[in-house]
């Protein structure tokens, strides 16, 4: 067989492996990348309320929220408003029925405005991530990855002749049977969309290293959840203050609370770079004493933590506004026809090799 012949053979049997869930990834990316958006369209009252002249500080918001939900742990402040009519997002633990559901709370008032559990973009991201099989979800996740990384490329070989001229609109589509439209979309969406799918590829399964770690697949872990977090005694406007001023040009986006004795409150600020996340800038404190514990500048990153970093920025698509978020989501949905395509030509060859036999 020839070498280029494997490699078709080889790409056929990435798509056949992992096409099912390929699909799957293409499909949930391509309604996951509008996070936002899909909230506030489910549940309205829970993202928006009506701008007053003041809000409350962190640290009363951060009180009246324990007052109000005293079953509830609570975890993090995990969206900071950046609009007026906005509420904010906390990250909270809840010990009855072991979920990290979503709280949200007026600004303005302190009011817990509802918890949220289960939105359809919660269940998009873990039919994503795990297709709702948990740690054993996360591997074959991570496989898959794998695969569609190793179609690409193969298909990259495989369809190299028609490449340039794919990009070019130099190969036209036919619509004069099923197969000529199948195999015409599959080239030149193939093309178009090889770098985008090359980056999610590799993204995604990059992040999903830690999958092959199987010792953490038979780690319990209830020694998390032994007791209630620590209480944050100290005031976290004062604290963000004090972050302000250790590190240049802060920009707050994320306050997370100790979830263990041992942890510090930790300050976050956003990238001031493009590319390089949410999470670049920040600064943790002892709970109780309010100790600076660590410093953590974005112009300190090594270059492989800023390759990482700018590797989950392009794969969640959350870095240029609306306008990246609908071209993310052209892109997946391409992987669709891409994928969907795919199978088709196979099964395709497969009916006529089967009818030839048959006619031998």
């Amino acid at each position: 067989m020839k070498a280029s012949r494997r490699i078709f053979v080889l790409h056929t049997w990435f798509g056949l492996v992992a096409g099912l869930f390929i699909f799957v990834f293409f499909c949930t990316g391509s309604i996951i990348v509008f996070r936002e958006e899909l909230n506030v369209w489910q549940n309205p009252h829970l993202f928006r309320v009506e701008p007053r002249d003041h809000a409350l500080s962190f640290n009363e918001l951060y009180t009246q929220a324990k007052q109000q939900v005293p079953d509830l742990y609570l975890y993090s402040f995990r969206y900071i408003p950046r609009a007026p009519d906005e509420t904010i997002e906390m990250r909270v633990y809840d010990p009855v029925q072991n979920d990290y559901p979503l709280l949200y709370l007026n600004p303005y008032t302190g009011d817990v405005l509802g918890v949220e559990r289960n939105s359809i973009y919660d269940i998009l991201l873990h039919l994503h991530y795990t297709f709702y099989l948990g740690r054993i979800g996360e591997l074959m996740a991570a496989i898959f990855a794998l695969c569609l990384l190793g179609s690409i490329i193969t298909g990259t070989i495989v369809y190299r002749k028609f490449f340039f001229k794919a990009l070019l609109f130099r190969i036209p589509l036919s619509f004069q049977n099923w197969r000529f439209a199948m195999s015409g979309l599959h080239r030149l969406l193939g093309s178009w969309a090889l770098l985008f799918n090359l980056v999610l590829a590799f993204s995604g399964f990059y992040m999903m290293l830690y999958a092959f770690d199987f010792s953490e697949h038979f780690k319990s872990q209830s020694s998390l959840f032994e007791s209630e977090p620590p209480l944050v005694m100290q005031n976290l406007d004062s604290l963000i203050n004090r972050t302000t001023g250790i590190i240049p040009n802060f920009k707050l986006h994320y306050v997370d609370f100790p979830r263990k004795k041992d942890d510090p409150i930790r300050i976050t600020g956003k990238s001031n770079a493009l590319l390089f996340g949410d999470y670049n800038n920040a600064v943790s404190f002892n709970y109780e004493t309010g100790e600076v514990k660590e410093i953590f500048r974005e112009e300190e990153l090594t270059n492989l933590e800023k390759f990482e970093y700018a590797l989950y920025t392009l794969h969640y698509g959350q870095y240029g506004g609306i306008s990246i978020k609908v071209l993310y989501s052209f892109f997946a949905l391409a992987g669709v026809v891409i994928t969907v395509s795919g199978f088709s030509l196979w099964y395709r060859r497969k009916i006529t090799i089967f009818q030839n036999r048959k006619n031998w």
